[in-house]
C-alpha cells in the first residue's frame, strides 16, 4: 500500500506504507542534514607574497533526511564525495564543514552524535593477533557494556563458531562483521558505514548488505552506507539512495521510485538493465551539463533537472518528518544520561592488557630479533675478549672506553629506533578508537610508553651481562658493578626511546623519523665523551643520552680498578721522558675517569639519574602534544 503525493512539475512520489504487525523496538529516530558543505584547502604553495588560500568544496549544499527502518545507499563515483558526506553527516569529520544535523528536530553536537551512532570504516581496524571474543570484551569494558549484551551481538550478527578465531584468520565477511559488532554493542540508533562491501565477492556482500537490513528492519535503526557499484540483488536491499556526483545531490529518494523520477526528467531505465548501473552511468555523465561550453540547451536543460532535483529533496525531507511521532524526550534522556565509559585506570589497564596480549601472540617476531640482539653482543664480545686492565697496562683502557661505549651506542640505537614505528602502524586504529571517544589519548600513550619499561630493562641487562662476562669485567668488579651499569644503561635508553617517540610524533611517518634520528643522535653522541672533550660543554653534555649512559657505566666500572701498570722501561728512560710518561700514565680508575672527564663517585651517577627522570617526563610530555597535533591534523576518518 502507499500514499500518492501529486507535486506541481506532475513528480509522483510514494511513502511506503508500515508494514502491519511490526513493532519498533526502540523509539523512532528521524535524522536530517541541511545544507551540508564540506571545504577543504587546495594545498600551499611557497610564495614571499600573501595570498589569500585557495578552496574547493567537495560536499556542496546537502540536506537530507533518513529514519529509523531505513537502509539508506549512497552511491557515485570515487570521488564524488560518498564518504565526505557520511563523515559530515555522522559529524565525524574535523574538516570546515557547514550546515546543520538534527536528530528528531533536536541540533545536535559532535559529543551527542557520537553517543547516539555508530561509525563502521571501510578498511578493517583491529588488533589482527585478538580473538574476536578478546576484541569485543576489550571494546565492551571500555564503553562500559555488560557481558550479555556482547553475547547478543554476537548471536545477531552469527559470529559464535568465529569468537575464538583471532581476527587474522577471518574471512573478509567476518572481518567486517566484527567491525560492525564492535559498534553495536552500545546500540546506536543510527548506523554509518563506509563501503561495507569493499574487498568482498558478491556472495560476501550480499551477505553484509543483508545483515544490515535486517538491523535496520528488525531493530529499527536508521541505517545509511556508501556503496561504490552494488549488483541487482543488493541494490535491491536499499529502501532509500543518493546518488552524488563532485559533491551535489543529484537523487534522493526511495529505491522503487527511482525509476520513476527519471523518467520523469527523460532519463527512462532501458529494458533488462541494472537500475544500479544505469543510475550510476547518469551520475557519472551528469558532467557534461554542468560544463560552461555547453549549448543554451543542454545548460538550460541542466538547470531545470537540478530544480527538480532540489524539489525532489525537500518534498524527501518532508514526508519522512510526517512519517510517524518523534518523540524529543526520548533522545534527551539518551543525552542526558550518564555514560558509564571506563574510567582513565582502567583505560590504562584495559590497554596494557591488550598490549601485552598482543605482544605474547607476536612473541616468535620478538624471539628472532632478540635473537639477533645476542649475535650483535656476542661479536662485540669477541672483539673484546680476554682485555684486562691489570695485565694489559695502560694499552687496555682505550679498549676497554671502547668497549664501554660500544655498549652504550648499541642499545641506545637498538632501543629507540624500534619505536620508530609503532605509532605510524598504530595510528588508523588510535585515530578509530579515540574518534569514537572508546579511550583517551593519553591513555594509550601512557600505555605505550610503559610498556617499553620492561623491554629496555630486559635488553639492557642481558647485553650487558654477556659483555661483562665476555670482556673480564669480573676480574676486577663484582656483580653489583654489573647491576649498576645494566641499570644505568636501562634508564639511559628510557630517555632515547622517548626522544625515538617525540620524533616519530613530530614526523609522523618512520622514514623522516629516521633521517631527524640520524642528525640529532649523530650530536648526541659526540657529547658522549669518547669523541670529544666534554669539559668544553659543561651544559650541553646533560642533553646527551649517551653521555649518562657513559659517564654511568664509567663510573661504576672504573672505580673498581685499583692499578694499573705504567708501561714504564726504567732503565733507558731519561728524567725528561719519566716526567713527560709520569703525566699520561693513569695508575687507577679514579685517574681515568679524571682524564676523559667524568665524575669520579657515585654522587655524579644519581644527580645524573635524577636530571634523566626530569627529562624522560618532560620529553614524554612534549611527544603526547606531538602525537595529539598529528592525530587532530590526520582527523579521525
Amino acid at each position: 500500500m502507499a500514499i500518492d503525493f501529486e507535486l506541481n512539475d506532475s513528480i509522483r512520489i510514494y511513502k511506503p506504507a508500515a508494514e502491519e504487525g511490526t513493532t519498533s523496538a526502540s523509539s523512532p529516530v528521524l535524522l536530517e542534514w541541511m545544507n551540508l558543505s564540506v571545504r577543504i584547502g587546495s594545498g600551499r604553495t611557497w610564495s614571499f607574497k600573501k595570498k589569500p588560500a585557495d578552496s574547493a568544496y567537495i560536499l556542496k549544499h546537502a540536506t537530507g533526511a533518513v529514519r529509523s527502518g531505513d537502509l539508506v545507499a549512497v552511491m557515485g563515483s570515487s570521488g564524488s564525495g560518498k564518504t565526505t558526506m557520511l563523515a559530515a553527516v555522522s559529524m565525524r569529520l574535523t574538516a570546515d564543514v557547514q550546515g546543520s544535523v538534527l536528530i528528531n528536530g533536536l541540533f545536535v553536537n559532535p559529543t551527542q552524535m557520537k553517543r547516539l551512532s555508530g561509525f563502521v570504516p571501510q578498511f578493517e581496524i583491529a588488533l589482527n593477533s585478538l580473538t574476536v571474543r578478546e576484541h569485543l570484551t576489550f571494546v565492551a569494558k571500555l564503553k562500559g557494556v555488560g557481558r550479555a549484551q556482547m553475547k547478543s551481538v554476537i548471536n545477531e550478527l552469527n559470529l559464535e563458531q568465529c569468537a575464538s578465531t583471532r581476527i587474522s584468520h577471518l574471512s573478509g565477511g567476518e572481518r567486517k562483521k566484527v567491525n560492525l559488532a564492535g559498534e553495536l554493542l552500545t546500540e546506536p540508533d543510527v548506523l554509518f558505514c563506509d563501503e561495507p562491501t569493499t574487498g568482498l565477492d558478491s556472495f560476501s556482500a550480499l551477505a553484509v548488505i543483508n545483515t544490515l537490513r535486517k538491523l535496520a528492519v528488525d531493530s529499527r535503526k536508521a541505517v545509511i552506507c556508501t556503496i561504490h557499484h552494488p549488483t541487482s540483488d543488493i541494490f535491491e536491499c536499499f529502501s532509500d539512495i543518493i546518488l552524488l556526483n563532485r559533491g551535489r545531490t543529484y537523487y534522493q529518494g526511495p529505491t522503487v521510485e527511482a525509476t520513476s523520477f527519471f523518467e520523469s526528467i527523460s532519463l527512462p531505465l532501458p529494458i533488462n538493465c541494472n537500475p544500479a548501473d544505469y543510475y550510476f552511468k547518469l551520475v557519472c555523465d551528469s558532467d557534461g551539463y554542468d560544463n560552461v561550453d555547453s549549448s543554451e540547451s543542454l545548460a538550460g536543460e541542466s538547470r531545470n533537472r537540478h530544480e527538480v532535483v532540489r524539489k525532489c529533496q525537500r518534498e524527501n525531507v518532508a514526508k519522512k518528518s510526517l512519517m510517524g511521532p518523534y518523540q524529543q524526550g526520548d533522545v534527551i534522556d539518551k543525552l542526558c544520561r550518564n555514560t558509564s565509559h571506563a574510567c582513565w585506570p582502567s583505560q590504562l589497564y584495559l590497554l596494557l592488557h591488550r598490549g601485552i596480549l598482543d605482544s605474547i601472540r607476536n612473541l616468535r617476531e620478538y624471539i628472532i630479533v632478540t635473537f639477533l640482539f645476542l649475535i650483535t653482543s656476542i661479536t662485540i664480545s669477541a672483539l673484546y675478549f680476554h682485555i684486562d686492565p691489570a695485565t694489559g697496562g695502560q694499552t687496555s683502557i682505550q679498549d676497554i672506553r671502547g668497549a664501554l661505549f660500544l655498549v652504550v651506542c648499541e642499545l641506545l640505537y637498538t632501543l629507540s629506533y624500534s619505536v620508530f614505528y609503532v605509532f605510524p602502524r598504530d595510528l588508523p586504529l588510535v585515530r578509530r578508537e579515540v574518534g569514537e571517544r572508546t579511550y583517551r589519548l593519553s591513555a594509550y600513550y601512557a600505555h605505550r610508553a610503559l610498556l617499553t619499561v620492561p623491554k629496555a630493562f630486559f635488553e639492557s641487562f642481558l647485553f650487558v651481562g654477556i659483555l661483562y662476562g665476555c670482556v673480564r669485567f669480573t676480574a676486577v668488579a663484582g656483580a653489583a658493578t654489573y647491576v649498576g651499569m645494566a641499570t644505568v644503561s636501562a634508564v639511559a635508553s628510557l630517555l632515547a626511546v622517548a626522544y625515538g617517540y617525540l620524533l616519530t610524533c613530530l614526523s609522523g611517518s618512520m622514514e623522516l623519523s629516521i633521517e631527524y634520528a640520524n642528525l640529532i643522535f649523530l650530536l648526541y653522541g659526540l657529547l658522549g665523551g669518547l669523541y670529544l672533550n666534554i669539559r668544553a660543554f659543561p651544559v650541553a653534555k646533560y642533553l646527551s643520552f649517551f653521555f649518562f649512559a657513559a659517564e654511568g657505566i664509567s663510573v661504576y666500572y672504573w672505580r673498581t680498578v685499583l692499578d694499573i701498570p705504567c708501561d714504564l722501561d726504567e732503565t733507558t728512560t731519561t728524567a725528561v721522558n719519566e716526567t713527560a710518561t709520569n703525566h699520561s700514565c693513569l695508575r687507577d680508575g679514579l685517574a681515568v675517569l679524571e682524564d676523559t672527564g667524568y665524575g669520579t663517585s657515585l654522587d655524579v651517577v644519581y644527580f645524573n639519574y635524577l636530571v634523566m627522570a626530569g627529562q624522560i617526563v618532560a620529553v614524554h610530555v612534549l611527544a603526547y602534544f606531538c602525537l595529539r597535533r598529528l592525530v587532530k591534523k590526520a582527523g579521525f576518518y
